[in-house]
């Protein structure tokens, strides 16, 4: 029992104050290390994701016209502001329309990991794209954003009636000349019976 305990009491001793010490520093570094390479990792993995949207057109040339020297008009700007306001309010509503759908598909299995994080980048996006058009808004007019907003929805509204009177016209001609195909082989079956009993 006396060599038991003597020997405990030396493996005691021998352990230094230092070593709970160094032991802790070693596993905060790992951590520490870890968390950085992890981050990188995600940061380039959404880095090289594809975006969800094309390129957004109407915000690249408000940024244009806004750093171009000489500076345009302000009634310029204003528009350009807008058409990019536009834009994003219609993006938006696009992500809101297909979020329901894209989270019962993902629920599902039926899309996968990548879509429905593009998906959840894309809302994202478009949330800060409309908080900076709310601080843009206001820095060209004090309580302007409101009413700023309120002009971009309208004008994303008659954009897409715009484009459905568009399809519909299209559709149209389509079916017009289908249509005159459709009427023009039935005459000249017409026409071959006719020639027949004639004959």
């Amino acid at each position: 029992m006396a060599e038991e305990s003597f020997i405990k009491e030396e493996a005691a001793a021998k352990i230094s104050v230092y070593t709970p010490i160094i032991y802790v520093v070693v596993m905060i570094t790992a951590l520490v290390v870890f968390s950085v390479v992890y981050r990188r990792r995600n940061v380039k993995h959404l880095q090289e994701m594809k975006p969800f949207f094309p390129e957004n057109i109407p915000r690249e040339i408000y940024f244009q016209l806004k750093y171009q020297e000489p500076k345009p008009n302000d009634k310029v700007l204003k528009a350009a502001l807008i058409r990019r306001g536009s834009e994003a309010i219609r993006r938006m509503m696009k992500l809101r329309e297909n979020q329901q759908h894209v989270k019962l598909l993902y629920e599902r299995g039926s899309i996968g990991d990548e879509l429905f994080l593009r998906h959840q980048f894309a809302s994202k996006i478009q949330e800060l794209e409309l908080q900076e058009l709310g601080l843009e808004a206001e820095s060209y007019k004090q309580g302007w954003a409101p009413t700023f907003f309120a002009v971009c929805q309208e004008v994303t509204f008659n954009e897409a009636l715009r484009r459905r009177v568009k399809a519909v016209d299209e559709r149209k001609q389509v079916l017009s000349a289908e249509w005159g195909l459709v009427v023009e082989s039935a005459e000249k079956k017409v026409e071959k019976k006719v020639t027949e009993a004639a004959t």
